[in-house]
């Protein structure tokens, strides 16, 4: 570890000090002041000899207090919480002359004389910061060093300088002379960026050397012997192992570009109150000169740098760029203290005047090049009680983020302006800030060609007010909010993206097989699908038996809700599919000549405009799509349907491969679903059936009426005749009414609270059902269970474990997870497992203008 890590490294093992002292034995307790607090030689400062400690003593280089001595049993235990005192337990033995101290801030010999999962560093037990700290087989995680079992990944690339390419990991690897090590110039290969992610052909314009240098344990510097022309470029890395032997995982490349702006590349918690972050090129030092990242006065570092999430962290008090090898990383340290959550870092760019410079004079660049994320420190967020994993996860103030779970990691976004996503492990650490590159359709083989004139590649999806014709706009003038989804589709997993089109017209989806910082999206053409149609948004999109199921909402004269089925992915080396479908309004599905299908969802009964019976809404759309035992299931405010084969065709050419499941049971039958006037910005609270979810072999739905909520219980051998109706199979008369109020309304689900007016969340996570309302006074309202076939209130729980028929028996984490004003309404959640855990990510929000709040629950 070089000797700027060093410093790093002591300046983050200041905030770890704690109170010192021995009740009723030598010198009272000494409290020492914090970093930053104006008092000099405070706990934490850097020293050069104990007269700069006063009170204390100057060890490795760092302010520490000194133990109180004592005799005897006359010592007290102090009780930690991060290292902090709060209690104390007397009658401890003395132990040899000082009194005990915390684990966390207690002198040390070596890591057996610390408790827990801290390690003695430089004489001190504290929390680690980074791997390279822990012994091999270990890894940094929440500033604890736990059994590396992980798989490391190739984080960033980038140029540091005209000649250098920079390889960052994850986490620490093999550094030695051994073919898996990363000195090895054989485990890397450099290719012009194409549509084969995963494969590399070297390039004729970027050489790599022979020469490597470890920059930090995560890090390695690669020499070029002559500096690359411009392009973009993607290292792939094979062959190599982490320090515990763990091979290496997804993604194995990183795109980089030669002779891009100058943008912020990541962050990476340093204790309590510190931060490091990474440009992409050295930076002017300063400080608090113009242009330059360095700062040492509270005005100066506020007008370049400012930290948003899940809690406040106060000002930047400072900003130091280090030495050489690493004058494009900078440490901030902040007021407030770092929490387990996620945070976002802003620095100033070049549209704000004072932006900041490199050496060579390159302004930094505009949002999103500006800013980053990453995890605080401290143990990780895992309930709902603990507070929000990010608060406005992209400092934009979005109000609405999609949530999908792709190749084993959390996918949150877009930002407002449709250019940026975050993704994250499932347990929310190692968080990503991600980038898209979307290709534009410039044939007419079938359906459309993209009508946004400028040239290809996109770096947004677009949002509402975008300017048209520029690359504000998606390829194809997307000009609102965006979803993901993710599935397997033609043996590959897949993340899709929708865009959104006011004006109608709506003909694309966007697909990646890409898991690196920078999305490589391909185009789906669905215009002969939707050819004719007023289509402007999605409001369902799924992956269920191989397939990908788009559902359209249609306004208007012809009311008709559009389902596509997706039956192949686009190839792995074009730049999208051109898909070949049948007619919006006549003609078979043919999977052998169609990539696409239109399954004619409006002749669908209760389902569609021309259905029978037909569906009145004046706006009609797929409110979700869902599969039980290999079946697709949808709805909309019209009713239920079910397919009776694994892979159904259009209900026109074959509607006996679909079958009516709408519920007979007279609670249904007595309120009438709700309907929306919209066909944009779909929320879980406009649709009528909000979610599907599958538990213990029974399918689940929320059904939101005009009177209020309602869930509802498939019970599969209820019906079991005659065909189609099947025991395997939900059918109309299998429907069950589940947890209804005991009092007011006993035809809904409100559990006794009339302010839960729509059932919004619906979700299986770690052996147990989630059911969540949105509630405008009391704020979100979530309960769980864990009984098989649960039927009453009763067998739901809230806060603490009550029971939901208790009195005064308020959700997970309270009502509005502890903040009811702000949080009124629940997004799209979704679900991840992660060995023995499930985690369920749930956004937030209070409605428009209110910033998207993130909350996690691990069970």
């Amino acid at each position: 570890m070089r000797l700027g890590r060093l410093l790093v490294v002591a300046l983050a093992w200041g905030v770890a000090l704690v109170q010192m002292g021995c009740s009723g034995c030598g010198d009272p307790p000494v409290t020492y002041s914090m970093p930053g607090s104006g008092v000099p030689g405070g706990r934490g400062d850097l020293c050069q000899d104990d007269a700069d400690c006063p009170g204390g003593g100057c060890r490795s280089g760092v302010c520490q207090p000194e133990p109180a001595s004592c005799t005897g049993n006359s010592c007290a235990e102090p009780s930690c919480t991060d290292g902090v005192q709060n209690g104390t337990e007397t009658g401890v033995d003395c132990g040899g002359g000082s009194c005990p101290v915390c684990s966390m801030g207690a002198t040390c010999g070596g890591n057996a004389d610390c408790k827990s999962a801290l390690l003695c560093l430089e004489g001190m037990c504290a929390r680690c910061t980074e791997s390279a700290q822990c012994a091999p087989g270990f890894e940094c995680r929440a500033g604890g060093c736990e059994d590396d079992d992980f798989s490391p990944r190739v984080q960033l690339a980038f140029l540091p300088g005209s000649t250098v390419l920079r390889v960052r990991f994850s986490e620490p690897m093999r550094q030695d002379d051994s073919a898996a090590s990363m000195l090895n110039p054989d485990n890397y290969c450099v290719e012009l960026t194409d549509e084969t992610p995963h494969e590399c052909t070297p390039s004729d314009a970027f050489w790599l050397g022979s020469v490597l240098t470890v920059v930090d344990p995560s890090t390695v510097d690669i020499e070029l012997p002559f500096a690359p022309g411009g392009g973009r470029y993607t290292v792939h890395v094979s062959g190599m192992v982490d320090r515990a032997d763990n091979e290496l995982g997804w993604p194995r490349q990183a795109d980089f570009e030669v002779g891009g702006p100058l943008r912020l590349l990541s962050a990476t918690s340093l204790g309590r109150n510190r931060v490091v972050l990474t440009f992409s090129r050295p930076l002017l030092p300063g400080p608090d000169v113009s242009g330059s990242a360095g700062c040492t006065s509270l005005a100066t570092c506020t007008s370049r740098y400012r930290l948003t999430g899940s809690t406040s962290l106060g000002a930047v008090l400072s900003a130091k760029v280090l030495d050489r090898l690493s004058d494009n990383e900078v440490v901030l340290t902040h007021e407030g203290f770092q929490r387990g959550g996620q945070y976002t870092v802003l620095a100033a760019n070049v549209e704000g005047g004072e932006g900041l410079q490199s050496v060579w004079g390159e302004r930094l660049g505009a949002s999103p090049l500006d800013r980053v994320t990453f995890t605080g420190f401290g143990p990780l967020v895992s309930t709902v009680e603990e507070g929000p994993v990010q608060v406005d996860p992209f400092s934009d103030g979005v109000a609405s983020t999609s949530v999908v779970a792709y190749r084993g990691r959390v996918y949150v976004g877009p930002n407002a302006n449709g250019t940026r996503a975050v993704g994250m492990d499932q347990d929310g650490v190692r968080p990503d800030d991600l980038a898209f590159r979307f290709r534009k359709d410039t044939q007419r083989l079938s359906g459309a060609r993209s009508s946004n004139t400028v040239g290809a590649p996109f770096p947004s999806i677009g949002f509402a007010g975008c300017q048209e014709n520029s690359y504000q706009c998606g390829p194809d003038n997307e000009d609102g909010r965006a979803l993901f989804a993710s599935g397997t589709l033609s043996g590959t997993e897949w993340l899709m993206v929708s865009g959104t089109r006011s004006g109608g017209g709506l003909d694309y989806v966007y697909m990646s097989r890409d898991d690196d910082a920078t999305l490589d999206l391909k185009y789906v053409d669905l215009g002969q699908a939707l050819d004719g149609t007023s289509a402007r948004s999605f409001s369902a999109l799924g992956f269920l038996g191989g397939r990908a199921y788009l559902g359209v909402p249609i306004t208007g004269g012809t009311r008709r809700p559009e389902l596509l089925a997706l039956l192949r992915a686009p190839a792995e080396t074009a730049e999208g599919l051109e898909a070949r479908s049948n007619s919006t309004t006549v003609g078979g599905c043919n999977p052998s000549t169609h990539e696409l299908c239109n399954l004619a969802a409006h002749r669908m009964p209760g389902i569609g405009a021309a259905g029978s019976p037909a569906n009145p809404a004046h706006t009609v759309g797929i409110d979700f799509v869902g599969e039980f035992n290999d079946k697709l299931y949808l709805g909309n405010n019209g009713g239920l349907v079910r397919a009776t084969v694994e892979e159904p065709l259009d209900y026109e050419s074959s509607p006996s491969h679909w079958v009516s499941i709408t519920p007979s049971a007279p609670e249904y039958r007595a309120k009438q679903s709700i309907t929306t006037d919209t066909d944009l910005d779909l929320d879980p609270s406009d649709r009528a059936w909000s979610r599907m979810a599958v538990f213990n072999g029974h399918v689940y739905l929320g059904r939101n009426t005009t009177a209020g909520p309602q869930l509802w219980r498939c019970d599969p051998a209820r019906v079991s005749g005659p065909a189609p109706a099947s025991a395997q199979d939900c059918d109309a008369g299998d429907w069950v009414l589940v947890a209804a109020n005991g009092q007011g309304d006993v035809q809904l689900t409100q559990f006794d609270n009339p302010h839960n007016t729509r059932l919004t969340l619906l979700a299986v996570s770690g052996g147990a059902l989630y059911v969540g309302f949105d509630n405008a006074v009391d704020g979100v309202v979530v309960y769980r269970t864990a009984v098989d076939e649960p039927a009453s209130r009763s067998d739901f729980t809230g806060q603490d474990w009550c029971v939901a028929t208790t009195a005064r028996c308020e959700g997970l984490g309270r009502n509005g997870f502890g903040q009811p004003r702000a949080n009124t309404r629940l997004g799209e959640a979704t679900t991840v497992a992660a060995g023995e855990y499930g985690f369920l990510y749930v956004p937030v929000s209070g409605g428009p203008g209110t910033p998207v709040r993130l909350y996690r629950q691990r069970d």
